[in-house]
């Protein structure tokens, strides 16, 4: 999943449902889709074949998210009069805080104070609307730029106070963030991250994003860390690979970073 050593401010979640859903493996379909992202026929996913795993399931929570999320725009809109203020989805919401007014805001493209439905829809899916994505990163970057220089160095994304609070003195998430800015953000290895950078890492059908859930899905389920998925390595690990909002691709698109 996105890696957790950001502070995301913008994630709603998925479109709620009121019924709690149990995930058991469905095997056929689990073949089905291994022996479709098996390009090269060889009975194992590698590190190039998995980032096509994980595009399937972003692509199925995107179909089936943003017409829920269209749906959900009919029911909040109470007074049918085709906008969604702040006070009816507060209303209908289960908790709002500052921190979705935040975010309410940033959907607001036009800057009205109320949310269309095509608003709302990238309300309810931050990361896979362009305008927001890029108010996102822009943020982000503000957050982590302690000198203001227009631009995150590894100094600033390691030592981040806001993210800090209880382990600023763990060397070993220290050696962790350091990792992932060197590994994964600063893709042009110039030593500082920028908005393209901090967009190109949050975009979950971008390359960067792809990769990087395919590395951690290759790391908790290589049971016999030869580099390669077995059909049997992913069946034991099918949470991974079965579209539900517990598989943590998932949960990426809607984590707080």
């Amino acid at each position: 999943m996105l890696s957790g050593l950001l502070v995301i401010l913008f994630s709603v979640g998925t479109v709620s449902s009121s019924e709690e859903t149990q995930v058991t493996l469905n095997e056929a379909e689990l073949r089905s889709t291994f022996e479709a992202v098996d390009g090269d026929g060889s009975g194992t996913l590698d590190r190039m074949e998995l980032p096509n795993w994980v595009k399937r399931l972003v692509d199925a929570h995107i179909a089936e998210n943003i017409p829920a999320a269209k749906k959900e725009f009919k029911t909040v809109d109470a007074n049918r009069d085709k906008i969604v203020e702040w006070k009816e989805y507060e209303a209908s919401a289960a908790d709002t805080t500052s921190e979705s007014r935040h975010k309410f805001r940033t959907a607001d493209e036009n800057g009205d104070g109320v949310l269309s439905q095509l608003e709302y829809v990238a309300f309810k899916n931050p990361l896979t609307t362009e305008y927001v994505l890029n108010r996102i990163a822009q943020e982000l970057l503000e957050d982590f730029d302690t000198n203001k220089d227009g631009k995150v160095t590894t100094n600033e994304f390691v030592h981040h106070p806001p993210s800090r609070v209880e382990d600023k003195d763990d060397k070993e998430i220290d050696k962790m963030r350091k990792m992932e800015f060197r590994g994964t953000l600063d893709t042009n290895n110039d030593m500082s991250l920028d908005v393209k950078e901090l967009r190109d890492y949050l975009y979950p059908l971008g390359k960067t994003f792809l990769t990087n859930e395919a590395r951690h899905i290759m790391h908790n389920a290589d049971i016999n860390q030869d580099k390669v998925l077995s059909f049997e390595e992913v069946r034991e690990n099918y949470l991974h690979f079965q579209k539900s909002d517990d598989n943590p691709v998932i949960q990426a698109l809607h984590d707080e970073l």
